[in-house]
C-alpha cells in the first residue's frame, strides 16, 4: 500500500495543536480562573535580638500595591501583622514582637496587597531571644583585688577593675559621699577605674554590672543584685597604740600620719633599732580584714632605705598591757615585691608605678576578727634595722 507521508505528518500536527488547545487551559480550573499576583519582596530581613521580645527589621518592597506585612512564628501558630508604611526600598520598616519566651525562633515575613494576593514570603532563622536563664549566668565585673583603691589628694576615691568581657556593657557604683547622700557612677566598659567624688571614708561601695547579649540587642541584662566592694577602713576612728615594747617615731613623722589620708612626706619613721621592732595601732572598731596596703617613702628611698621588705602583721581585741605578744594573734607574714626585681638602688618605670599605687596585701580567709594590729618589722630594703612610710590602709568585710 502506498503512504502519502505528506497527508499523515498533516494530521498528526493538527492533532497536537488540539490536544495543546484541550490542556493549556486546565491550570484555570485549579485558579478559579483568576490570575495569580504575587506582591514584591522585601529585602534585608534581619533582627535584633532582647529581654523575652525581638525586633525585626527589614527593607520595604518598592511595590506600590502592598498594604501590609505578616509575620508568623512557632510554625504559624502565632502572627502579627504590620501595616506598609512606605514603599521606598531606602527606608526601614521595625518591628517588635513582646512577649516572647527563651528560646530560638524562625520567623517568616509575607506582603499583601490590598487585593489578598501574597508574596512567597522571607524567613529569619535562628532568632535568638534572651530572658532569665541567662540572666541567672551573669556575674558582676570583678574588681582589682590587688590594687581595689587609690586615694586621691582632693579627698576621692579611685576604684580599679579588671578588663571587663566582651559582653560587658557598663557598671554602677553607688556610694555615700561625705554629706550623707548616696551617689552613683557608672564605668564604661573600656575603662578599669572610676572616680567617686567626696567619698565618705568607711561607707559601703556597691556595683552591679550590666550586659548586651549581643552587639545588636534592644535591651541590656542588669546581674540581679549588687556586690559590696570591700571597704575601707574608717582611718577617722584610728589612733596611736602605745605599748611598752613598741618603738617610737623619730624626724617628726609620727605615727598617726600613717593615716592622715596624705600621700606626701611626712609619713611614719622610727628611730635606729635592732630587728625585729614593732608598732602598733587602735583601728578604733573590730573589722574582718580582707587586705592591706603599704605606701612606700618614694624617691631615693624607692625599694631602698627603710621601707618594708619582710614583716609580719599580728591582731588582737584585747592587747596585753606589758606589750608582750600575749593575746595577739599572727595573721600573716608578708614580703614586699619589687615589678623588675632589679638590684637596690635600681628601678623601672613599672617600679615606680606599682609602688605609688600602693602595694596590696591579702589577709587570709578566715583570719580572725580584730580591732588592733601590730606591725613586727623583719627586714627593710637597704637592710638598715629602721622603718618608713606614707600611708596605711585596711579593708575589711562589709558586716
Amino acid at each position: 500500500m502506498k503512504i502519502n507521508y505528506k497527508a499523515l505528518v498533516l494530521i498528526v500536527m493538527v492533532l497536537a495543536i488540539v490536544g495543546c488547545r484541550k490542556y493549556s487551559d486546565d491550570y484555570k480550573a485549579f485558579l478559579d480562573n483568576r490570575e495569580v499576583i504575587y506582591p514584591g519582596l522585601v529585602t534585608n530581613s534581619n533582627y535584633n535580638t532582647g529581654n523575652l521580645r525581638v525586633q525585626l527589621f527589614w527593607n520595604p518592597s518598592p511595590d506600590p500595591s502592598i498594604t501590609k506585612y505578616s509575620l508568623t512564628w512557632n510554625n504559624g501558630a502565632d502572627s502579627m501583622i504590620v501595616n506598609a508604611t512606605t514603599h521606598d526600598p531606602k527606608d526601614t520598616i521595625k518591628v517588635i514582637i513582646p512577649g516572647l519566651k527563651e528560646y530560638v525562633y524562625s520567623f517568616k515575613v509575607v506582603a499583601f496587597d490590598a487585593s489578598g494576593n501574597r508574596s512567597v514570603g522571607q524567613e529569619i532563622n535562628n532568632v535568638r531571644v534572651y530572658g532569665p536563664v541567662y540572666k541567672t549566668g551573669l556575674l558582676n565585673r570583678s574588681y582589682n583585688l590587688v590594687n581595689p583603691y587609690e586615694l586621691n589628694p582632693d579627698g576621692s576615691v579611685k576604684v580599679n577593675f579588671l578588663n571587663g568581657d566582651s559582653t560587658n556593657l557598663s557598671t554602677t557604683v553607688k556610694y555615700t559621699d561625705n554629706a550623707g547622700d548616696i551617689k552613683e557612677v557608672h564605668l564604661k566598659k573600656r575603662d578599669n577605674s572610676i572616680i567617686l567624688p567626696n567619698y565618705k571614708t568607711g561607707s559601703l561601695i556597691q556595683y552591679q554590672s550590666y550586659y548586651l547579649p549581643q552587639q545588636n540587642s534592644i535591651d541590656s541584662f542588669a546581674v540581679a543584685t549588687f556586690d559590696d566592694l570591700p571597704l575601707l577602713c574608717n582611718k577617722s576612728l584610728f589612733a596611736p597604740l602605745r605599748l611598752p615594747t613598741d618603738i617610737g617615731s623619730a624626724y617628726g613623722w609620727e605615727l598617726q600620719y600613717l593615716w592622715d589620708n596624705n600621700l606626701n612626706e611626712p609619713g611614719f619613721h622610727t628611730p635606729g633599732q635592732t630587728f625585729p621592732f614593732w608598732f602598733s595601732l587602735d583601728m578604733g572598731a573590730q573589722a574582718s580584714l580582707t587586705g592591706f596596703k603599704i605606701y612606700q617613702r618614694m624617691g631615693g628611698s624607692l625599694y631602698n632605705a627603710g621601707n618594708a621588705k619582710k614583716f609580719e602583721v599580728w591582731g588582737s581585741n584585747s592587747p596585753a598591757g606589758d606589750g608582750s605578744f600575749d593575746s595577739w594573734v599572727k595573721i600573716g607574714t608578708y614580703t614586699s615585691v619589687k615589678p623588675s626585681n632589679k638590684p637596690v638602688g635600681e628601678n623601672t618605670r613599672e617600679d615606680i608605678d606599682f609602688a605609688a599605687a600602693g602595694e596590696y596585701f591579702a589577709i587570709p580567709a578566715g583570719a580572725p576578727a580584730v580591732r588592733y594590729i601590730r606591725i613586727k618589722v623583719l627586714d627593710t630594703w637597704s637592710g638598715s634595722a629602721y622603718f618608713h612610710a606614707l600611708e596605711l590602709n585596711f579593708y575589711k568585710q562589709n558586716k
